[in-house]
């Protein structure tokens, strides 16, 4: 009897000490599983990451504020029961999975199978993990909603408060959370912004691959980013002194190849449609600053680099009514890369660094948003986001030429921190199926710009002299 009652007691005692994820963080167990299975310690990491309590309580509060989560929309979605985490999908063995091309985008399929340029030799299904952003915009935007707080968008494509001000510039809530239009979600899209408020690369280095698999030109840079108004996590908070009407502010200075060292360029969007952006430039072979107008914004950063000025981030356009429509065309699941950045790289390159040894991939719940230029005078006739349902970002983007071909790719992993919400970047795969390079893109965050001041960062005569 005694014996029977100090197991039971033991019993207890071991049921209460588990982990807080044991029991209401399933994901932390399957990123667990995973790590033991491969024994590779990017998985273990980023379990550890998701295990600490100030994170699970954090990814619970996300999900209560939205009523779902990205695992709750999938349980109810009938997945294959063989789309589970330590999967490993080879060209070899792909036709087992019939089921494949519904959820792999056909971009991504295709350099699966590919035999010739940026092969991908192996994908790897990891698990699917709730993404949360930082505490206090979540407490702003449930404050602000509390309040009655209605967000429209104009005959300009300007998003608005209840009291007809820029939302972005004079509040801190992420507007409309629950988009009901195309234009909603691109703004819910902007709304999220870089879910930081100081960001730093440095470096961020990106490898030009051609079609015959061999690096073509290698580009060293460092990037900053700022969100000028509508502070709540990183001091000052509020609003940085001197950029009224400003929503963020970005610069890059190039460190290498030789011949586009010093090559610098700042940006500053402004909230009203009718204030075109600042956008200026340093060219040190001319000594000399030009001020870029709105369609300089449509050309590669640099010779070789398949990303655009407005490829920024995803994509950095106005949206502006006239030229564009944004479509909401639909919702889907989709296998793009993790948000594991802060623990480890989930795309593997092989030694050439033009190929794709191995990516992990995680199925996400998105919205579908179609933007389409109007005029015939934009660089892309359509741009495809694939929008994630639990943090308003793209995961996935398809770009399209003025024939209506496609173009170029972006699937990005971002380099998040469990505890606090806060994000940057860890690589961009991005590539383009015209010309079949490949652009390897890959960023270390300066997490100490937190607590750092960027003043000049954004002053291209400060920029020439970096």
């Amino acid at each position: 009897m005694k014996l029977r009652k100090l197991g039971a007691a033991l019993l207890i005692a071991g049921a209460v000490s588990m982990p807080a994820w044991a029991q209401d963080a399933p994901w932390v167990a399957e990123w667990k599983a995973l790590a033991a299975k491969t024994g590779y310690e990017g998985h273990q990491k980023f379990a550890d990451l998701l295990a600490k309590p100030e994170a699970v309580a954090l990814a619970k509060q996300w999900e209560e504020f939205r009523g779902y989560s990205a695992r709750s929309l999938i349980a109810k979605a009938g997945i294959p029961a063989e789309l589970k985490p330590g999967l490993e999908i080879t060209r070899d063995n792909a036709a087992d999975y019939p089921w494949l091309k519904d959820y792999l985008p056909a971009p991504s399929y295709a350099q699966l199978m590919s035999t010739d340029w940026f092969k991908w030799a192996k994908i790897r299904i990891v698990p699917t993990t709730p993404y949360s952003m930082p505490k206090a915009r979540l407490e702003a935007t449930k404050a602000a909603l509390a309040a009655g707080e209605k967000f429209s968008v104009n005959e300009k494509g300007e998003l608005l408060n209840a009291k007809g001000e820029y939302a972005l510039t004079e509040g801190e809530a992420l507007p409309f959370t629950d988009p009901k239009s195309g234009i909603e979600l691109y703004w819910a899209f902007l709304g999220h912004g870089i879910a930081n408020e100081n960001l730093a690369f440095k470096p961020l280095a990106a490898d030009v691959c051609a079609t015959n698999n061999k690096v073509d030109r290698a580009f060293k840079m460092h990037l900053f980013w700022q969100k000028m108004n509508g502070r709540v996590s990183i001091e000052p908070k509020g609003s940085i002194d001197g950029e009224e009407g400003v929503i963020e502010g970005g610069s890059v200075v190039f460190l290498e190849p030789y011949d586009v060292a010093g090559l610098a360029a700042a940006r500053r969007r402004f909230a009203s449609a009718d204030k075109p952006d600042d956008f200026r430039a340093f060219v040190p072979s001319l000594r000399r600053t030009r001020v870029l107008a709105g369609s300089d914004s449509q050309d590669p950063m640099a010779g070789g680099l398949e990303a655009t000025w407005d490829e920024w981030r995803q994509t950095w356009m106005k949206p502006d009514p006239e030229q564009f429509e944004f479509n909401l065309v639909g919702e889907t699941f989709i296998l793009s890369q993790p948000e594991t950045g802060h623990a480890y790289n989930p795309a593997h390159n092989t030694e050439s660094r033009c190929e794709i040894e191995w990516i992990d991939l995680e199925l996400r719940p998105v919205w579908i948003l179609e933007v389409i230029d109007k005029t015939g005078n934009y660089i892309y006739s359509k741009r495809r986001l694939y929008i994630d349902k639990e943090f308003w970002y793209a995961q996935y983007q398809e770009m399209y030429d003025q024939e209506g071909n496609l173009w170029r790719m972006i699937d990005d992993s971002r380099d998040m921190v469990p505890e606090t919400g806060l994000w940057m970047w860890r690589n961009y795969v991005h590539w383009n199926v015209i010309s079949k390079r490949y652009n390897r893109i890959e960023m270390t965050a300066d997490w100490d710009v937190l607590d750092e001041d960027m003043s000049g960062l954004f002053d291209i005569d400060v920029l020439r002299d970096y």
